[in-house]
């Protein structure tokens, strides 16, 4: 079983990327920073995956820079993992409080799935909040693991296998939403996620490189977006859609 780890970090984030580096080492950890993609500076029109008038249509507002950048920094580690031989691998943000236990029960839940090829999973959420619309699979020493039929948003702790990586390569070229709100829908409607609780990392709360030059140009975040009127239906009509998909993969599994 080979097994590789994708920090992403963008370049001067280096007070980030010390913290997740001090961590990732106290626990004994091996991984390669990825570097991520930055998209300060540029117009929509420059990043050529983008469709803003899908993101109008589905959100009601346009993404921001710091958005696509964290999309297309997702999408490349994909990429570059399937370029490998590895079996699985493991996605960190570099804004992560790494738990207790991190090298322990990630060493465990690989373990696990590489004995039970029977599960069809494509990710794994290692960093989820809440427990919504669940079924646990099994009990392990520490944690449990459980079918996440409605997908944690959180995506700063991810764990792929091959061919949930091929999926998103194939499906999810053309951005028109965040890459976690992606990751909900396609994995709620598909039901291949899986989620540990408790989670393995979480946040660590830090203030975002990207969104503080925002900030410092005073600009809101509604301003940067171009929210329309629709933003807040359209919010709640995908939230609804996506439960619905996991409500009926969590009754079709009992």
């Amino acid at each position: 079983m080979k097994v590789e780890t994708y920090l992403i970090n963008l370049d001067g984030s280096d007070q980030r990327l010390a913290s997740a580096t001090a961590q990732l080492q106290q626990q004994g950890w091996p991984f390669t920073r990825f570097s991520a993609y930055d998209g300060r500076g540029k117009a929509l029109s420059e990043f050529k995956q983008y469709d803003d008038a899908e993101a109008q249509r589905i959100l009601g507002r346009s993404l921001i820079n710091s958005e696509l950048g964290c999309y297309l920094s997702h999408y490349a580690c994909a990429e570059k993992f399937l370029e490998t031989d590895a079996d699985y691998l493991v996605v960190l943000e570099d804004d992560i409080q790494v738990l207790p236990n991190f090298k322990h029960n990630l060493k465990s839940l690989l373990t696990y799935l590489d004995q039970h090829k029977e599960l069809d999973w494509y990710v794994v959420n290692m960093a989820a909040k809440k427990k919504k619309l669940a079924k646990d699979i099994v009990q392990m020493d520490g944690f449990n693991l459980w079918h996440a039929y409605y997908f944690p948003i959180r995506g700063v702790g991810l764990l792929w296998s091959r061919k949930g990586a091929e999926e998103f390569v194939k499906l999810g070229k053309q951005i028109h939403v965040p890459v976690d709100l992606f990751f909900q829908g396609w994995l709620s409607k598909n039901g291949k996620g899986l989620g540990v609780w408790q989670p393995f990392v979480k946040p660590a709360g830090l203030d975002s490189d990207i969104l503080g030059t925002v900030a410092a140009q005073g600009i809101s975040r509604k301003e940067k977006e171009g929210r329309s009127f629709s933003h807040g239906l359209k919010k709640q009509k995908r939230m609804w859609r996506d439960k619905f998909y996991a409500m009926k993969h969590l009754v079709a599994s009992k």
